[in-house]
């Protein structure tokens, strides 16, 4: 990162506090930065530094406290954005990073090629509407290559604009023909498949060339088993899935152990007075559940209402746990966080999490957080934020298991890869939510996936009562609804809705015997 002229004796400080930290002298280092915080070019990325040593020394707190006094003291300075933005979407401050990445600056700046790559860091934090004015930026001033058209149809796709996207890709692949990404992409565009298409003739010879060893192959396997599922070609689907689900399952990491103690330890976790935070402003309603639920769909549903804003899934929840902990890693639950979260104030946790999510109901009264694995946080939710509603999305578990099976997660559920895994996983999820169903009564409201997609405006008008809004006419016409979808459920919920996927598992019965086996009297 490039550091902009200041004073002489200042600069020279600079140098040398960057010194000790290349060394490892991190106390001197920090000491020297905080002499800076008088100079307004340099103390941006002074805190900014000061934020990464919090970082080596584990103090997640300091780290994010840093990264903010860093966003608070920000020049202009494109490369002094791009790190700062780079570094909060790491840490999960979401509005500090996109108002850093949208700065003026970045687009009359001179420097392209930090506009492509910020333009890259929001398509990937889920804002494809911001990402394509830098990307499309980035190309009109002349910056051009196949993963810059990959990404502009990857955000053209869930804008809905499916005739740019697929033109987007196409050209990506014309640059990278093996661009397994850009394929699996095309795929999910859910084009009707047609005699001589080539769509999986395509597919195959891209892994005929990249061979089942490469990185991708999963992901195109996955891809490839769409193609010929939506052909009704059974069986060469399914061999094409358990080879994909078999190198997809040697890539992740899964503690099966780790996850179960963390189930137990959650599951013996008893009521407890405590007095969260309730404030006037926009109050959130948290829709969990397994992935591959239906949640998407209901969320777009409750979008259709003119007081409430659907805000995708948010990491905020377990970001702000962690503060509250002091204790970082990653943004999901994991027992060492929840252990020590049983100490925090209830309250405060509910102060930052409203703060850090209530820019994204853009100005109505309601936004939701659609985050499947809040599920395990219902416990948090419930005690720090007493408005809040919680929307539990329920799937028959065979359907609910099997769409996890068939669906390429990037960096996500490492149990959807094996179905004695998956089994055990959904197991331990109904056993949880019946424990906070009977910890916190009248909390949780159960939205059944076969009577939502059967009887739509019955089932939507029981939901807007348990979250207290009005019934307001042509919520369930989704397909008329514009906006943006970042989820592998983004082409289906722009379709009116159906019940094609009810027991779709069904097709691929003959296949499915140790998943059912393992999930018993819950095989269904």
């Amino acid at each position: 990162m490039s550091t902009p002229i200041s004073q002489s004796d200042d600069l020279l400080r600079w140098h040398e506090a960057q010194r000790l930290f290349a060394a490892g002298q991190s106390d001197a280092a920090a000491a020297i930065y905080r002499q800076l915080f008088h100079n307004r070019q340099l103390a941006p990325a002074a805190h900014l530094q000061l934020s990464l040593l919090a970082g080596t020394k584990r103090r997640y707190r300091d780290a994010v406290d840093e990264a903010m006094a860093a966003f608070e003291t920000r020049i202009a300075e494109p490369d002094l954005l791009q790190g700062l933005a780079r570094r909060l979407a790491y840490l999960g401050e979401s509005q500090a990073m996109l108002t850093c990445a949208s700065d003026p600056s970045i687009l009359r700046g001179s420097n392209v090629p930090v506009l492509a790559e910020l333009g890259r860091m929001l398509a990937n934090a889920y804002f494809p509407d911001d990402a394509l004015q830098l990307l499309e930026g980035a190309r009109a001033r002349g910056f051009r290559n196949p993963t810059l058209d990959y990404l502009i149809g990857l955000c053209r796709m869930y804008a809905g604009d499916d005739e740019v996207a697929e033109r987007e890709l196409e050209s990506s692949l014309r640059g990278n023909p093996d661009s397994v990404p850009a394929l699996r992409a095309l795929t999910r565009l859910r084009r009707r498949p047609g005699d001589g298409d080539g769509c999986v003739e395509r597919l195959q010879a891209v892994l005929g060339r990249i061979g089942k060893e490469h990185a991708d192959a999963p992901m195109l396997l996955y891809a490839l088993f769409a193609e010929l599922d939506r052909r009704d070609e059974i069986e060469p689907a399914w061999q094409v899935l358990a080879e994909g689900m078999r190198l997809r399952r040697s890539q992740v990491r899964y503690d099966s152990a780790a996850e179960q103690a963390l189930f137990d330890y959650l599951g013996a976790l008893k009521p407890a007075p405590t007095r969260g935070h309730v404030d006037d402003g926009p109050r959130p309603v948290f829709i969990v559940g397994m992935p591959r639920s239906g949640t998407t769909l209901l969320e777009r549903i409750l979008g259709n209402h003119p007081e409430v804003a659907d805000a995708g899934e948010l990491r905020d929840l377990v970001r702000q746990l962690r503060w509250m902990c002091d204790l970082g890693g990653a943004s999901h639950l994991d027992l060492p966080l929840a252990q020590r979260a049983e100490a925090i104030d209830f309250a405060e946790l509910g102060r930052r999490y409203l703060a850090h999510t209530q820019w994204r109901a853009r100005g109505r009264a309601v936004y939701t957080d659609k985050m499947p694995p809040n599920f395990l946080n219902v416990s948090y939710i419930a005690r720090a934020l007493p408005q809040a509603r919680i929307l539990h999305m329920v799937r028959g578990p065979m359907d609910t298991c099997f769409s996890n099976l068939k669906e390429w997660f990037a960096g996500a559920y490492p149990h959807s890869y094996d179905q004695t895994e998956m089994a055990d996983h959904y197991r331990r999820y109904r056993t949880l939510m019946a424990h906070w169903r009977a910890l916190y009564p009248g909390r949780i409201l159960d939205v059944r996936y076969d009577e939502l997609v059967t009887e739509p405006e019955k089932v939507v008008r029981e939901v807007l009562a348990f979250c207290d809004l009005p019934w307001h006419e042509g919520m369930t016409a989704i397909e008329e609804r514009t906006g943006t979808v970042a989820t592998a459920s983004a082409a289906q919920v722009r379709e009116p809705i159906h019940q094609r996927f009810l027991e779709q598992w069904r097709r691929y019965e003959n296949h499915l015997g140790p998943l059912r086996e393992r999930l018993g009297a819950l095989a269904y």
